[in-house]
């Protein structure tokens, strides 16, 4: 195994931390201490499948941004759009053509979308959901299902207790939590039911969403779903498109413009169009440079199987975990669909030094699995080498049964 070294990275990041909280911008990809030496904090550039930290360490990588780089980093066609849309300019004083060209793109793939907004970030557009809800129903509830992003997580510190006493968190996968809500909280309290699906255990979305959606018409509430992972990745119009079953509203994001910022709410008319009265309005909401990569990314969709790639390599990769895992005879598994499964391993422990061996030879994974249109099968293959190398080091060190 080639050492490596990642000096400079924690020397940024002790910078970092001097100035910013927590060294980054994003829970998620603020480095371990435990694995100082061989966690990378700083990736400088990506080409395909693969990143280069600033020590220059070149990486497999399987976060892909956490999910938004679905076709692949620094892919040319995608940079070209937004090149050409940044000597022209990047916002107005009035909208942006491209605003309607996306909008209608998304109103042909997208099975609830009859109307189509724009923003920036995902948790932006799930919060602007729950907004036009409300508004449309004249109710205050709202039934969550999996993480919506910072601004709609009630159970942290900051949240005023009138605010959360409107949302109740459920699990994944079970209609009687809902049914029982329904029951004590009253039916014709609750706006909507807001969910994310879960990727473990995905599948459960076959019964439980045709549930939720025979649930919430029954009451007059809504149905909204989270398709910011899901939407261009699970299939391209998301969870309602592999289920077969359309909610309300729903919001897409991420691989939607392959990682540039940019995020959609969109669905029913008589709803989207209650946004007069509610009023949700962002300067950035029009954006040309997302929207110039998104433009971008839907016309690669359209040529390109790229659904169809993506599940291919996570078939090819989960299917080369479960063998080492088999031939070491440990309790390590890829749970859920090829294009978002979940990584299991037996404890916390185990997984950070399984992720901090798969650093040191090259190979960044994640809780999820995302690949990515970029990667071949070679590098699926090069990558399991490592995989089955960094789970021996760690059986080595009894920490897998």
């Amino acid at each position: 195994m080639t050492q490596r070294r990642v000096d400079q990275s924690w020397a940024l990041y002790d910078r970092a931390i001097t100035v910013t909280p927590m060294g980054t911008q994003t829970h998620s990809k603020a480095p371990r201490d435990a694995l100082r030496g061989s966690e990378p904090c700083f990736l400088q550039r990506g080409s395909g499948c693969r990143v280069w930290d600033v020590d220059g360490n070149e990486y497999i990588d399987f976060r892909c941004a956490l999910g938004p780089i679905t076709l692949g980093y620094s892919i040319p066609e995608v940079n070209d759009a937004v090149a050409r849309q940044l000597t022209d300019g990047v916002v107005f004083s009035y909208a942006h053509p491209l605003e309607i060209d996306v909008a209608e793109r998304l109103v042909d793939i997208i099975p609830c979308a009859e109307s189509v907004r724009f923003l920036k970030t995902g948790g932006e557009a799930m919060a602007a959901t729950h907004r036009l809800a409300r508004g449309f129903t004249r109710r205050d509830h709202i039934l969550t299902c999996g993480y919506h992003g910072w601004i709609n997580n009630m159970d942290r510190l900051g949240v005023p207790a009138a605010m959360s006493s409107v949302y109740r968190a459920l699990p994944w996968g079970d209609i009687e939590p809902f049914e029982a809500a329904f029951a004590d909280i009253g039916g014709d309290l609750i706006a909507a039911v807001s969910v994310a699906c879960s990727y473990g255990d995905i599948e459960l979305g076959h019964t439980f969403l045709a549930e939720l959606r025979a649930l919430t018409e029954r009451h007059g509430a809504l149905l909204i779903y989270d398709e910011i992972v899901t939407g261009f990745r699970l299939a391209r119009a998301g969870a309602q498109e592999y289920f077969g079953v359309t909610p309300d509203l729903a919001v897409f994001a991420k691989g939607m413009s392959n990682g540039v910022p940019l995020s959609a709410y969109m669905g029913r008319r008589d709803v989207m169009e209650k946004v007069r009265d509610v009023v949700i309005s962002s300067t950035f909401g029009g954006d040309a440079l997302g929207l110039a990569a998104a433009k971008a990314v839907m016309t690669i969709y359209e040529r390109e199987d790229v659904i169809g790639t993506m599940w291919a390599r996570g078939r090819r990769l989960h299917a080369g975990i479960h063998a080492h895992a088999a031939d070491l005879d440990v309790a390590v598994s890829v749970d859920g669909l090829p294009a978002v499964g979940e990584l299991q391993l037996p404890a916390a422990e185990a997984r950070l030094a399984f992720e901090g061996e798969c650093l040191r030879r090259g190979v960044i994974l994640y809780s999820v699995l995302y690949p990515n249109f970029s990667h071949a099968d070679s590098d699926i293959d090069e990558a399991l080498v490592v995989i089955g190398d960094a789970l021996a080091a760690v059986q080595s060190r009894g920490l897998l049964a």
